[in-house]
C-alpha cells in the first residue's frame, strides 16, 4: 500500500522536494507502519473468517446476518483507515488546499448532529445520550471549509463514542470574533490518549483491542486538518471525569448576507 502511495505521488509530479521528504518521513515512521499493518491484518482476518462461517449450513439465517454485519463493519473500518492515512499523507506534503464557501453554520451544525444521531442508532449505542448545545442565530452565513470541518468534528465525535460506553456526549458550536468554536465533551475514559494524539507533534500509536489504529488515525488527521486551517485545539478533563475537546477555526461572515437572529436551539437531547 505504501509503495502504491509513493509511486502514485511521483507520477503526478505535484510534490516538490519538501513534500516528498515529508511523505517519506511519514511513511517510514515505525509506529505508523506497525499500527496500520496490524489494523489491516485484524480486519482482513475478520472478513475472511466470517465469510467462511456464512458458507457453513449449520448456522441459522439470523447468525449469518450477524456475520454479514461483522463483515460490513470490518470493510468500513478498512475504508476509514485508508482514507485517514491517504488524507494525512496529502496534508503532510502540503498539496491540499482549503475550499472556503459560504455556509449557513446553523444548518451545518444541525446536519452534523443529525448524522451523529443516525450513526449512534446504527451502532446500537442506547446507553449514551447525545446532547446538542449551541448559541447560534437562526441563520448565520460564514466562509468556511465545510468538508474539512465536517471531517474534524466527525472524527472527534467518533473518538468520543469509542471511549464512552454509557453516559453522555455533548456537541456544541459558538461563533465570536471571526472564530467558530466547536466542542465535543464526553463522560468516557479516553482523556490521556486523546490528549496525546491531539496535542503531541509525535504521538505514539499503540495497537491493542482497546486502542486501535483506526481511531488513532482519526485524531491525528483531525489535528492535522485543524493546524492546516490555522485553527487551535484545547483538550481538558471535564466535571464528569471525561474529555472535552475545543476546536476554534477562523470563519468570517460572508459580505452582503444578512444574519438573521432569533432563538437558538440551545440544548437538545438526541435520542
Amino acid at each position: 500500500m505504501f509503495e502504491i502511495l509513493r509511486n502514485n505521488w511521483n507520477e503526478t509530479g505535484s510534490a516538490g522536494a519538501t513534500g516528498q521528504e515529508k511523505l517519506d518521513k511519514m511513511i517510514n515512521k515505525p509506529n505508523i507502519l506497525a499500527g496500520v499493518s496490524h489494523e489491516v491484518r485484524t480486519q482482513m482476518n475478520s472478513i475472511v473468517a466470517f465469510s467462511y462461517l456464512m458458507n457453513n449450513e449449520r448456522f441459522s439465517d439470523n447468525e449469518k446476518r450477524e456475520f454479514s454485519e461483522q463483515i460490513i463493519s470490518s470493510c468500513e473500518q478498512l475504508i476509514g483507515l485508508f482514507e485517514n492515512f491517504f488524507d494525512t499523507a496529502v496534508l503532510e506534503t502540503g498539496s491540499s488546499r482549503e475550499s472556503l464557501r459560504e455556509t449557513d453554520i446553523t444548518r451545518f451544525f444541525e446536519s452534523l448532529t443529525s448524522d451523529f444521531r443516525v450513526f449512534m442508532r446504527k451502532k446500537g449505542r442506547d446507553n449514551v445520550v447525545l446532547i446538542q448545545e449551541d448559541n447560534l442565530p437562526d441563520r448565520l452565513m460564514l466562509k468556511l471549509d465545510a468538508a474539512r470541518t465536517t471531517r474534524i468534528i466527525s472524527n472527534l465525535f467518533r473518538n468520543a463514542l469509542d471511549n464512552t460506553f454509557s453516559g453522555f456526549i455533548k456537541v456544541g458550536c459558538t461563533y465570536s470574533d471571526e472564530k467558530t468554536t466547536f466542542y465535543v465533551k464526553d463522560s468516557g475514559q479516553g482523556y490521556p490518549r486523546s490528549s496525546d494524539l491531539l496535542l503531541s507533534d509525535n504521538p505514539e500509536i499503540q495497537h491493542s483491542e482497546s486502542q486501535d489504529t483506526y481511531s488513532a488515525m482519526n485524531l491525528i488527521l483531525a489535528r492535522n486538518l485543524i493546524l492546516a486551517m490555522d485553527g487551535s485545539i484545547r483538550v481538558e478533563t471535564n466535571e464528569a471525569g471525561g474529555t472535552s475537546v475545543f476546536v476554534s477555526l477562523p470563519a468570517k461572515e460572508s459580505p452582503g448576507l444578512k444574519i438573521l437572529t432569533g432563538s437558538s436551539s440551545e440544548n437538545k437531547i438526541a435520542i
